[in-house]
């Protein structure tokens, strides 16, 4: 009978292999389903939030998600998929309105493409420094700017316009939209949040420069219609085409020199920080409020023992990213930055995944700035008993 048993037994190889099997099937089953009820658990931590009633001439709260190409890529697509599966979710929960920009700067040099980095950077500081050129402009004794203002204004115009007629080969008529529609900008200052040790870096380079850095304004050259590019060749190339010679021009030095197709005018310069009496002080606007969510990006074949096992157990990353997703939500870290330092250390310990072997992200601060800046403290370890508090934590956030 025993002897019998046995026979139908499988062997131990099977056995150890069907075994390893459905144990990591059962394993993975386990984090899958581990990982949905955690972050349902922090989505509905978040509805209190949107369940609150606001005013009928209130705005809902908005925010302004940035992504840059993490470290070791050449692109958004893992950080957008990070956004999507462990922060997106906790915002929507939370009626949270957002505006995301994903930045994909690339080059190529040799043949080879490597990431842009400063695009975050640029928008931040250019975003704050319009904010500040408007406060400048709305004083009795600024009319210059204020004029300014409308020649600038109005060169966007018409370069929109020319732009149209190229795509089109005829100028718009009077029907066709110069612009697509767009949404009404937003009332107040959105707060802006950081996805990644790399974005949070370009964010705070950007407040530091956009807070106290020059407002001189470029105004945009004519952008030159097609046409007149034709028509300037052809009055160029056509004494050739008769057989004549084609004119020389004596230059101011008395040489020689080949007639060329007028380019555009060198843009001019406004001069706003002759009437900027702050500049390099303390901020005249009031600036955003920054949020660090963490993306531990792992990349290269280093990387691949620690992804077989973030495949398995999940729900460790459920934990650190949605929380810190509802912190946003909630508020409940919301105060003044410390000094400097935590800006510049904030989010660092993205820096020892292999990715950034040998890659760096410089971060400077100005003293005036890191003084008036408000984060979100998404770092704090006792940050996890906010969570918990439920509604009290909703009340404090006012």
């Amino acid at each position: 009978m025993l002897a019998r048993l046995r026979s139908k037994l499988p062997s131990r190889n099977t056995a150890l292999f069907w075994g390893g099997v459905l144990g990591l099937t059962g394993f993975y089953k386990y984090n899958s389903n581990e990982s949905k009820r955690r972050l349902a658990y922090y989505c509905k931590e978040a509805e209190v939030v949107a369940n609150e009633p606001i005013g009928a001439l209130d705005t809902p709260r908005k925010v302004q998600v940035y992504v840059a190409i993490p470290m070791g890529e050449l692109g958004t697509r893992k950080a957008r998929l990070h956004w999507e599966k462990y922060v997106l979710p906790v915002f929507v929960a939370g009626a949270l309105d957002y505006e995301l920009t994903l930045v994909n700067d690339t080059e190529t040099i040799d043949n080879v493409e490597k990431a842009v980095r400063g695009g975050v950077h640029n928008r931040v500081a250019e975003e704050i420094k319009e904010r500040r050129r408007k406060e400048l402009e709305r004083e009795d004794d600024n009319m210059e700017l204020r004029l300014w203002r409308e020649a600038i204004e109005e060169r966007k115009k018409d370069n929109a316009a020319r732009e149209l007629t190229n795509v089109l080969g005829r100028a718009p008529g009077e029907t066709t939209s110069l612009s697509l529609w767009k949404a009404e900008p937003y009332p107040g200052i959105m707060d802006v949040v950081a996805i990644g040790r790399e974005t949070w870096a370009e964010v705070v380079n950007g407040l530091s420069e956009g807070a106290v850095g020059s407002l001189n304004y470029a105004v945009p050259p004519l952008v030159p219609l097609d046409s007149e590019h034709r028509e300037q060749a052809e009055r160029t190339i056509s004494p050739q085409s008769e057989g004549e010679s084609a004119p020389l021009v004596i230059d101011t030095a008395g040489t020689l020199a080949a007639p060329e197709i007028a380019t555009a005018a060198m843009p001019q310069i406004v001069d706003y920080d002759r009437f900027d009496a702050k500049r390099g002080q303390s901020p005249s606007v009031e600036l955003p409020a920054i949020a660090y969510i963490a993306h531990y990006n792992l990349s290269g074949w280093g990387s691949v023992p620690q992804k077989m096992w973030n495949f398995f157990h999940d729900q460790q990353n459920v934990d650190l990213y949605a929380r810190q997703a509802l912190q946003v939500v909630l508020g409940s870290t919301r105060r003044p930055a410390r000094d400097v330092q935590e800006l510049v250390g904030m989010g660092n310990g993205e820096e020892a995944l292999p990715a950034w072997e040998g890659q760096g992200l410089d971060v400077v601060v100005n003293p005036h700035v890191a003084a008036s800046v408000i984060v979100y403290d998404t770092q704090k370890d006792e940050a996890a008993a906010a969570v918990t508090s439920g509604s009290d934590s909703v009340q404090a956030q006012g």
